[in-house]
């Protein structure tokens, strides 16, 4: 059965798709369906295909796609569009009742009462909200994820930071769409959907990567925001993050990878399904190993979090602070500077800009100067900072004092990221993840060892919907004294909404060195009703 599935053999290329024109002035809301191949039957499932962030329904045709080897294993299939094939992204209210008319759409088109979806990153949360919230539930019986950030991604966290701010306003990349991926919305939203009824309706399988497309590139680097294993823009924590969701499978390869058919559509064909297959009812037992059936309960329609709920409080866990991060504007010639301590085995830098003739250079404390390399052509331009010029530096050993990046440039701004090895690790920790308006929770950061010095310069932004975080509210916290590890006592602020809480941690270790570490942390605030926005 597995050599049967392989891809590709003896492939051929699909038609081109029948596009269906629902939008005169735009894409959003078009359709397309697939060629009917000669060997297609009734005993096989319609596919729909939901691409995911900032993506068009292209990421599913073309070289190595999902569509030509449906097409060859005689599956009938079609294609959307949604407001990311126009401009800024939309989130999943925005693209869920879009996507539910068309889920209608198709089944209507081919007469059949159930369809199944594979759906790639976001687009997996789009199908969520489809069938939960706009009633497209009876209509799908099957849904397979790729990578979907079910809890969200620390790359949208990062992307409303401090440091990335003014890079995120020019390229236009903090849109609907990256603000809802950010970890504590979607705590918010996982608590308002897994207790809603209609999550039992479709079987949905969940699959996460856990590769990038090599040294240097953009997902090689997110390695260093992501918690635990991942695929360069999803954990796998997060991939796999429905409680009644069935793992499907996980991967060695990158985010775009994950829909690519000679990867993963061996895997995914065999979970494909007619509605006559039967679903497991709410609480039945699953497959070994697999999470079980949410309990149902009644939610109320708007955005509201179980406070204290065990998701929630596994979802604030611990991520990696071995970082250093800088960002800010570029109009003429500045420079930043961070210190390196001893012992280190590499830093890998990686700088980001809007414009490829800002001039960078990396300079140690002897004066050496370092010139920056081009970075790998990026696999998925459509992620949350593909937009980006990317280029990256690496020194094996650095030696330890004061290091300065230089940059010279126009109209522009930076978002530099330095991943440090072969150091002691930093971790950080928080007690919670959703927190009511004005109650205390803590931030600690562990260094791997003792340090003595204080939290500089700790900013409080607002994330706002539809404003780049350069224009969003921000409140500059006391500085901190830290002996040892860092425990930092936090209040949450009046105002309902999604936060990040950005700051350096500066220190001398045992060697008299100074060190530093950033840190950005995400969490929501909501109100006496648990309601966030």
């Amino acid at each position: 059965m597995g050599a049967a599935l392989a891809f590709p053999q003896a492939i051929h290329a699909a038609p081109a798709p029948l596009l269906h024109k629902e939008n005169a002035a735009g894409q959003s809301g078009n359709w397309y369906t697939g060629a009917v191949p000669s060997q297609a039957s009734s005993d096989k499932p319609v596919l729909l295909f939901v691409q995911g962030l900032h993506s068009t329904y292209e990421r599913w045709i073309g070289t190595d796609s999902y569509y030509d080897a449906a097409y060859n294993a005689g599956y009938r299939t079609a294609f959307v569009q949604l407001p990311d094939a126009d401009g800024p992204g939309g989130d999943m209210w925005k693209n869920g009742p879009i996507l539910a008319s068309l889920i209608r759409k198709v089944a209507a088109y081919y007469n059949v009462p159930k369809l199944n979806i594979i759906a790639h990153s976001k687009g997996g949360i789009d199908t969520q909200a489809a069938l939960v919230y706009y009633g497209a539930s009876p209509y799908v019986n099957v849904v397979h994820q790729l990578s979907t950030p079910n809890r969200g991604s620390e790359l949208a966290d990062m992307a409303y930071s401090t440091w990335t701010s003014w890079l995120g306003a020019i390229m236009g990349q903090q849109d609907d769409a990256v603000y809802s991926l950010q970890t504590s919305y979607m705590a918010n939203f996982r608590a308002q959907t897994d207790v809603k009824p209609e999550v039992n309706a479709t079987k949905t399988y969940m699959s996460g990567g856990e590769g990038d497309d090599g040294i240097f590139t953009s997902y090689w680097f997110a390695h260093a925001v992501l918690p635990g294993e991942d695929d360069g823009a999803v954990s796998v924590y997060s991939a796999m993050g429905l409680p009644y969701g069935i793992q499907s499978f996980t991967k060695n390869i990158s985010h775009s990878a994950m829909a690519r058919a000679s990867q993963t559509w061996s895997l995914v064909q065999p979970k494909l399904k007619l509605a006559t297959a039967a679903l497991a009812p709410s609480g039945a037992a699953m497959p070994s190993g697999q999470p079980q059936t949410a309990p149902e309960a009644a939610s109320s329609g708007q955005l509201q979090a179980t406070l204290g709920s065990p998701s929630l409080a596994a979802n604030a866990g611990e991520q990696d602070a071995s970082l250093i991060l800088r960002g800010g504007p570029v109009d003429g010639s500045s420079a930043v500077s961070f210190p390196l301590e001893s012992g280190i085995g590499s830093v890998a830098l990686e700088v980001m800009t809007s414009r490829e003739d800002t001039a960078l250079s990396l300079v140690s404390p002897s004066g050496q100067v370092y010139p920056s390399a081009a970075a790998p052509a990026d696999s998925d331009p459509d992620g949350i900072f593909g937009k980006a010029v990317r280029r990256v530096f690496q020194v094996m050993q650095p030696e330890a004092g004061p290091w300065s990046l230089k940059l010279d440039g126009k109209n522009d701004a930076f978002f530099a990221m330095a991943k440090i090895e072969g150091s002691a690790s930093a971790k950080l920790k928080a007690s919670r993840k959703v927190v009511r308006k004005g109650e205390a929770f803590q931030l600690s950061v562990d260094f791997g060892k003792p340090i003595k010095g204080s939290v500089k310069r700790p900013k409080l932004t607002k994330s706002v919907p539809g404003r780049p975080a350069s224009f969003s509210p921000t409140r500059e916290l006391p500085d901190l004294a830290v002996e040892g590890s860092l425990n930092m006592p936090l209040t949450a602020p009046a105002e309902p909404g999604i936060y990040n809480i950005s700051f350096d941690v500066e220190g001398v270790n045992d060697q008299g060195e100074k060190l530093v570490r950033s840190v950005n942390y995400n969490f929501a605030v909501t109100d006496d009703q648990g309601i966030v926005n």
